[in-house]
C-alpha cells in the first residue's frame, strides 16, 4: 500500500482504540496490512483509497475464503467495513466502499455429541465402583434422564423434588437467564434417587416407600442440599471431577472417548427425545430451558456419522449397501 494509505490506517485505528480491544486493534492492523499486499501480488501495484470498491473488495473476501476458516474471513470483513466507515465519516471517499460487504454465513453445525445406550451404561457400570455407588449413580441417571446442565444438577434441594410411586419431577430454580422450570421425572431417575435417599429416610429402596417416606417426612428437609459427599455437600466442582473421573476410566478400556464431557449427556437426553418425538421441538426447549428455538433446532441436524452413512448408501456409490 502506498504511504498515504498506511497513513489513514494509522488514524484510524489510533480512532478505535478507545473504544476497542487492544488485540482487536491489533488485529485490523493485521488485515489492513495483509489486504495491501494480496492486491499488490494481484495487481503489480501499491493500494491506494481510490482503488478500495467492492469488485476488490469481494475478490480478497473470496481469496480468504479458500485458505481461511469462516471465523478469520469475517474478522477481516469487520475490519474493513470498520475502515470504509470511517472513510466516509472523515469524507474522505464519496460512498463507502465497504458497506455491501457481507459476511460469510457459517455452515449449520452437526447435531452435538451424544452417547450411544451401551457408553450411557457403560458409565452407569463405573459408577458402581466409587465411595458412593448410589449417590453416583443417581447423579448420572438425573443428567441422563433430565437433560438438566451439571451446575443445575449440583444445587439440588430436597425440596426441588415431587416423588411419587407412578411420577414425580424436578424443579429447576435457576437455571440460565435465572429462569425456573420442571421437569418430569421417569422410572429410571426416580428408581436412582429411590436408591440414593432410601438409607436417608430409613425404608426400603421401593418407589411405593420412598414416595409415602418422602410426602411424610421431606418438611425437615425441604432446604437441605440433595447431594452430599464426604465432607459434607457435593460442590459443582466435586460433581464435575466426578463425572470426568469416570469418563476417563471408561475411556482408558477404549469403552467411550476422553472427550466426551457431562454436557453430553444432556445432549443425549435431547437427542433420544427428538427420536422418540421428531415434531416436538417446543417440548425439547421447555424440558432443556431454551429461550429460543433456534438454539434446540440443533438436535434437527445430523451427527457426522449419520452424514456419512447417508452419503455411502446414495445409488451413486458402486459400493454402497
Amino acid at each position: 500500500m502506498n504511504d498515504d494509505f498506511r497513513s489513514l490506517a494509522v488514524q484510524w485505528l489510533e480512532n478505535l482504540k478507545p473504544d476497542r480491544a487492544a488485540t482487536t486493534v491489533s488485529r485490523y492492523a493485521s488485515v489492513v496490512e495483509r489486504c495491501g499486499k494480496w492486491y499488490e501480488a494481484e495487481t503489480k501495484k501499491r493500494l491506494t483509497v481510490n482503488d478500495l470498491n467492492p469488485i476488490l473488495l469481494v475478490g480478497y473476501r473470496n481469496a480468504l475464503q479458500q485458505t481461511e476458516q469462516p471465523s478469520t474471513v469475517n474478522t477481516h470483513i469487520s475490519a474493513l467495513r470498520s475502515f470504509g466507515k470511517w472513510l466516509k465519516q472523515q469524507n474522505l471517499v464519496v460512498d463507502d466502499p465497504c458497506a455491501r460487504l457481507k459476511l460469510i454465513r457459517r455452515q449449520s453445525p452437526t447435531a452435538p455429541r451424544a452417547l450411544t445406550p451401551g457408553q450411557v451404561n457403560a458409565l452407569l457400570r463405573e459408577t458402581q465402583h466409587s465411595r458412593y455407588p448410589a449417590r453416583d449413580y443417581a447423579i448420572v441417571q438425573m443428567l441422563v434422564q433430565t437433560g438438566m446442565r451439571i451446575g443445575e444438577c449440583a444445587v439440588l434441594q430436597w425440596g426441588d423434588i415431587t416423588f411419587k410411586e407412578k411420577q414425580g419431577q424436578v424443579l429447576i430454580r435457576s437455571g440460565k437467564g435465572n429462569k425456573t422450570r420442571t421437569i418430569p421425572l421417569n422410572e429410571s431417575a426416580r428408581q436412582a434417587l429411590a436408591g440414593y435417599t432410601a438409607p436417608m429416610l430409613n425404608v426400603q429402596p421401593t418407589l411405593k416407600a420412598i414416595a409415602a417416606a418422602w410426602s411424610r417426612d421431606n418438611a425437615p428437609r425441604q432446604i437441605l442440599p440433595l447431594w452430599q459427599g464426604q465432607k459434607g455437600v457435593l460442590t459443582l466442582v466435586s460433581m464435575d471431577r466426578l463425572i470426568k473421573n469416570f469418563i476417563l476410566s471408561c475411556a482408558a478400556r477404549q469403552l467411550l472417548s476422553g472427550e466426551v464431557t457431562a454436557h453430553c449427556l444432556r445432549h443425549t437426553f435431547a437427542t433420544r427425545y427428538l427420536k422418540a418425538h421428531p415434531a416436538d421441538l417446543v417440548g425439547l426447549a421447555r424440558l432443556l430451558g431454551h429461550n429460543s428455538l433456534d438454539t434446540t433446532k440443533i438436535y434437527v441436524q445430523p451427527t457426522d456419522l449419520e452424514l456419512a452413512e447417508r452419503v455411502d448408501s446414495i445409488d451413486l456409490n458402486a459400493y454402497g449397501h
